[in-house]
């Protein structure tokens, strides 16, 4: 939608990065950064980018910080095998991150409102919100307004079959529920298996297909509930039979092949905060291809999935109830063709063209932030854990060879930082 606009580039980390025919796209190493910056009058970064980049903060002219992704709660599962005290080094090291993107932000995205009520709290006590930005707007839409991520007005188009009569198992008149990401720590995939045994000889045509394997980034550690899964399915005689894994990360541009190609979307996760504020960017592409959704209730997609009949809601690990609705959506394709025309209907909502006016408003007309440069205002911080508590984590995490990896890449940003800081 920018590009429709505006001139946007693209900055990626990779030496070769895909091309685009609507953007840019540009690698930013080795000092490109430095140049990009400078290139451009606004900025829009997320994540980890900003604290591993300062010369960011010093170039933009227009900072915007996308925190769709409120990763300190993912965090907290993420890390969760390790010590309490290499815990609470990479948490505390992820404050720092969250703090110092409220803090040189002029103008913040999230995904939805429940986020924005909780990032509305994060900026408060970041004194962000104060009687600067307050006056300039007391709806605070100028600070942080709602982006979520969004859907082409183009219907999916499908180039071939990825499952039914595809996967060794799995038939062309099969009823296919499909797992439609990753199996992450935070997720519940062994209510759907145990469910899954519960009414195996009930519908004997259910399969329950996993599309994502391990993590594209090889530095996001094994996920424990993946194996765990895959225990499981091989435990209770499902594997290969009933319960399926792929075995690979599916390209974003096949993805249309797997979910046109199965008949429910589902997905499972313990009640946690991580839940309640995520925005599960998955289910839209379930909307866009028309499956109905099968789901705990909890997060903002599944629950307005269910208020509007394209998807059905069951309690946390509540395994009858998952294999009840799932024997009914298997054996009623009425019922799944009702639920699919809800679903296609509820994909119009949230349609690029629609959910990014907000940032389409700023960067027409972009601002720095009401309280930028003001010599009143105090941002707290908390002190930045131990370099030493740092490194004897990540050892423990990810090995010498991880440790290594992470050092050869930190050695070479600081070098190029340190040159461009004599310009």
């Amino acid at each position: 939608m920018l590009a429709t606009r505006h001139e946007v580039t693209i900055g990626a980390p990779n030496r070769d990065p895909r091309p685009s025919s609507q953007v840019q796209v540009r690698c930013y190493t080795d000092g490109a950064l430095d140049q990009l910056l400078r290139e451009h009058d606004i900025t829009i970064a997320s994540g980890y980018l900003l604290h591993q980049n300062p010369m960011i903060r010093k170039r933009a002219r227009y900072l915007v910080m996308d925190v769709y992704g409120p990763f300190l709660l993912e965090n907290l599962h993420l890390f969760g095998d390790a010590s309490i005290t290499d815990r609470m080094a990479l948490h505390q090291r992820g404050v720092e991150v969250v703090l110092e993107q409220l803090e040189a932000a002029d103008f913040l995205l999230c995904a939805s409102e429940r986020q924005r009520d909780y990032w509305l709290g994060a900026l408060s006590m970041a004194n962000r919100i104060n009687p600067y930005t307050f006056a300039a707007d007391s709806s605070l839409r100028s600070l942080i307004d709602v982006v979520p991520f969004g859907l082409p007005t183009e219907p999916p188009k499908p180039s071939a079959l990825a499952i039914k009569g595809v996967v060794p198992g799995i038939d062309r008149g099969d009823v296919v529920m499909l797992w439609t990401g990753g199996i992450w720590d935070w997720f519940d995939p062994l209510t759907a298996i145990e469910a899954v045994a519960k009414i195996k000889d009930e519908v004997p045509t259910l399969k329950l297909y996993f599309m994502g394997g391990r993590h594209p980034d090889p530095a996001i550690p094994p996920m424990i509930m993946a194996r765990r899964a895959e225990e499981l399915a091989k435990d209770r005689g499902l594997l290969n039979s009933r319960v399926f894994f792929n075995d690979r990360w599916v390209p974003y541009t096949e993805r249309v092949n797997y979910l046109c190609d199965a008949d429910v979307a589902i997905s499972f996760h313990h009640e946690h905060l991580e839940t309640r504020f995520s925005f599960r960017t998955r289910f839209l592409d379930c909307l866009w291809t028309g499956l109905p959704i099968l789901a705990t209730a909890g997060d903002v997609l599944s629950d307005t999935a269910a208020a509007e009949g394209a998807g059905l809601t069951v309690a946390d690990g509540d395994v009858d109830a998952v294999a009840e609705a799932m024997r009914a959506l298997a054996t009623d394709p009425d019922r799944r063709e009702s639920m699919r025309k809800r679903s296609l209907a509820l994909a119009q909502r949230y349609r690029w063209t629609t959910v990014a006016q907000p940032l389409l408003a700023y960067c027409g007309q972009p601002r720095q932030a009401a309280d930028a440069g003001q010599p009143d205002l105090l941002l707290p911080r908390l002190p930045a854990p131990s370099v030493s508590s740092l490194v004897l984590a990540a050892y423990r995490r990810d090995g010498v060879a991880g440790l290594m990896r992470r050092a050869a890449t930190r050695l070479k940003r600081w070098r190029v930082q340190a040159r461009l800081a004599r310009h």
